[in-house]
């Protein structure tokens, strides 16, 4: 079984995961901000960038996606991404947010000093996992295409399985930046 979080992480996200805030992602930028650094440590030699792109949107709304990206000598090795968690049950928010991921693969592959990089997509304290592969140019989860006829499901909400407040949303949480962690080793001692 994984260690629980600290309580200071618990409360802050606690906070944060309240009724009123329910449409509001910005109350998550701080928790998740303590638990990267947390995780990765402060005293390491990654870093936490944060980034807020402003992209109009269809019917010219616009909706900030926020991104903390952790690097390493000044390139990226894992990055998360946060939408409102009352935003979760609309079928079009969670495609946004998996095509956004998509999109920000695109954008950072070309950086990469690492054959990997793994990314979480947060709905509040959900959890998606994502990971592009280098040498083959893949990621996982793969796209769901939208049907040409019916009205299916591009990110269904099954996708979002973990809780950064449950043991299995921390645990898996804790073996990926492990995995980063040791990547980054490797990379450095050859």
């Amino acid at each position: 079984m994984a260690a629980p979080l600290p309580q200071y992480l618990v409360r802050s996200f606690t906070i944060a995961n309240q009724p009123q805030n329910a449409t509001e992602q910005s109350v998550f930028y701080g928790p998740y901000f303590r638990l990267l650094y947390y995780l990765f440590g402060f005293e390491s030699d990654f870093d936490i960038q944060q980034q807020f792109d402003s992209p109009i949107m269809a019917g010219d709304s616009i909706d900030v996606v926020a991104t903390f990206t952790v690097e390493l000598n000044q390139r990226p090795v894992m990055f998360f991404q946060f939408k409102a968690p009352g935003t979760f049950i609309n079928d079009s928010k969670r495609k946004e947010a998996d095509e956004q991921m998509r999109e920000r693969f695109r954008d950072l592959k070309h950086r990469l000093a690492m054959p990997r990089i793994p990314a979480v997509s947060a709905f509040g304290t959900r959890l998606a996992f994502y990971e592009y592969v280098k040498a083959t140019n893949s990621i996982t989860p793969p796209a769901i295409p939208a049907d040409p006829v019916y009205l299916n499901d591009v990110a269904p909400a099954g996708r979002w399985g973990y809780d950064v407040l449950e043991d299995a949303g921390i645990a898996r949480l804790r073996q990926e930046v492990q995995n980063v962690i040791a990547m980054c080793q490797v990379s450095l001692n050859k």
